[in-house]
Order: structure tokens, then C-alpha cells, then sequence
């Protein structure tokens, strides 16, 4: 999956922060058109923060983090609510690229 560089520049000082983009960009343009997916707090937490203790203190530094994310992939929609996060079908945050093939003969 292609990642923004200047995403990654900026996101840079957030380990977290990365790991919700790359996880975003991999995942939302996967998501059925039609077909949102929830994905609940505990799920997230486990995926991304085992080490906090406290569900609160996750959310909060989740929040922070995918504020951080969504200002560099506006593209991607994603909805919160008190009992997690919602993904929608979303473009990839790089467009992708097409580009001409020349069919090559075989070497003799």
C-alpha cells in the first residue's frame, strides 16, 4: 500500500500516530462500498494500546492520534462514538498510478 510521505513526515513524532495511518490506508479502501464496518473500543485496544491500563486513557490518546491522521488522509472516513469507530469505503491516500505496459518478446 503507497503512504503519503508527507503524511509520514508529519506524523513522524507519533508512533501511534503512524501505526493508525498505515493501518487506515491499508484497510479503508478495503471496506465494501455499503457495508460499514465497527470496530469497538476494546478491539482498538487491543490492536493498538495493550500497554495502557485504563480504556479512558486509550481513547483519549487514540482520539488525539486519529485527529493528527485525519489531517493528513481527509479522505478517509471514519466516525466515532462512545462505543467505538465506524470505517467507511475511502480512496487510498495516494491516487493510484497507471501507467503503460510494452509486451516484450522473449530472448531467443
Amino acid at each position: 500500500m503507497p503512504l503519503d510521505e508527507r503524511a509520514l513526515a508529519g506524523l513522524a513524532h507519533s508512533a501511534s500516530a503512524l501505526d493508525i495511518y498505515a493501518w487506515l490506508a491499508q484497510r479503508l479502501h478495503r471496506v465494501p462500498h455499503r457495508q460499514p464496518q465497527f470496530i469497538t473500543w476494546a478491539a482498538l485496544k487491543e490492536q493498538f494500546g495493550a500497554e495502557f491500563g485504563r480504556m479512558n486513557n486509550f481513547k483519549h490518546k487514540f482520539r488525539l492520534a486519529l485527529g493528527q491522521v485525519l489531517a493528513f488522509y481527509p479522505r478517509a472516513k471514519v466516525e466515532g462514538d462512545g462505543r467505538g469507530i465506524t470505517l467507511y469505503n475511502s480512496p487510498s491516500p495516494i491516487a493510484k498510478k497507471r501507467f503503460p505496459v510494452q509486451k516484450t518478446l522473449p530472448c531467443a
